[in-house]
């Protein structure tokens, strides 16, 4: 009798915890390591650590992710900044808090049987976006001017999102397409090979990675909850850089037809740049906004808010993790 009267203490104390968790929903654009951060912290535990029952869901496009955050359905996102800025410019209170790192992935991808060797063999061909303003749209505009291909000499094609990318490459419906991270998935799987020096990286772009961004009045109404949220994000951050096997088997979940060995080497990529206190790229957001031909290239007001990350880093949060 006893046992039972314990067992079931412990599962009213466990359902109370549950429900007096703050959920949240959040979304990623790709499925790659980086965006897979938001997955790790839940599946992890992370989150629950924190006070937080929260839903991640994938939301192709960037643009289509950031009206939704906009409109209140989403708590926080990690997508790519184009997008974001764009809103902010024309005044959503739209904020970022972090950047994983400051180098863009996006990169020209291509079947395995094309026989295009150069970006400058792209004139004249269809090339595969998610959505128009996204990352990789922005990127390929800002390479074709660099190149010299005027944007009437191909033919840019929304595919609505990373997958409908991928299948167009997988279905031949396309011979090339512009992603970032998510193609290093194809290239394992076979379906589509990097074209050779067209990545934003070999071209010279700098950029964010998994900004992750939410609205300026959550911070104004619950900012402890902010805090919270960032603490289990870089928490989640040290145990990607610390627990290489948990985090490949984690990932697998979301990485389908990629093996624990290739998605351990596709997180090895990351980890190279990767910041254990990730304070937003201000150099590299001035580099999108070049690509992005804003005038002045000015970071709008307000847009990045670098107050969350100061006041845990002053709390010892850091060291204390890491010292662990």
């Amino acid at each position: 009798m006893l046992i039972r009267w314990l067992l079931a203490a412990v599962l009213l104390l466990t359902l109370a915890s549950v429900s007096n968790a703050q959920k949240l929903l959040l979304a990623h654009v790709a499925i790659n390591p980086s965006q897979g951060m938001l997955h790790l912290a839940k599946d992890s535990g992370l989150l629950a650590k924190y006070g937080f029952n929260a839903e991640v869901i994938l939301i192709p496009g960037t643009p289509r992710t950031i009206q939704a955050l906009i409109a209140g359905d989403l708590d926080y996102v990690a997508a790519g900044a184009p997008a974001s800025l764009r809103a902010r410019a024309q005044g959503a209170e739209i904020t970022i808090l972090s950047t994983l790192s400051g180098y863009s992935s996006q990169k020209i991808y291509v079947r395995p049987d094309s026989k295009l060797a150069s970006f400058t063999d792209l004139k004249g061909k269809i090339i595969g976006v998610t959505q128009y303003g996204s990352g990789g749209d922005t990127f390929l505009r800002a390479a074709l001017k660099k190149t010299g291909i005027r944007d009437n000499e191909v033919t840019i094609l929304q595919m609505g999102g990373t997958p409908g990318v991928a299948q167009g490459l997988e279905s031949r419906r396309i011979e090339v397409g512009v992603l970032g991270d998510s193609g290093v998935m194809l290239q394992f799987r076979g379906i589509a090979k990097a074209l050779k020096g067209a990545s934003a990286k070999e071209m010279g772009f700098r950029g964010t990675d998994a900004p992750i961004t939410l609205m300026e009045r959550k911070l104004k109404t619950d900012r402890g909850a902010v805090i919270r949220f960032m603490q289990a994000y870089l928490e989640t951050i040290h145990f990607f850089l610390t627990n290489k096997p948990a985090t490949a088997r984690l990932l697998a979940k979301y990485m389908r037809g990629v093996s624990e060995e290739h998605i351990s080497l596709w997180c090895d990529e990351l980890r190279g740049t990767i910041r254990q206190l990730p304070y937003v790229d201000e150099e590299a957001l001035r580099a999108e906004l070049d690509m992005m031909n804003i005038p002045g290239q000015q970071i709008p007001a307000g847009y990045v808010n670098n107050s969350v990350l100061d006041e845990i880093k002053k709390s010892g949060f850091i060291d204390r993790l890491y010292k662990q």
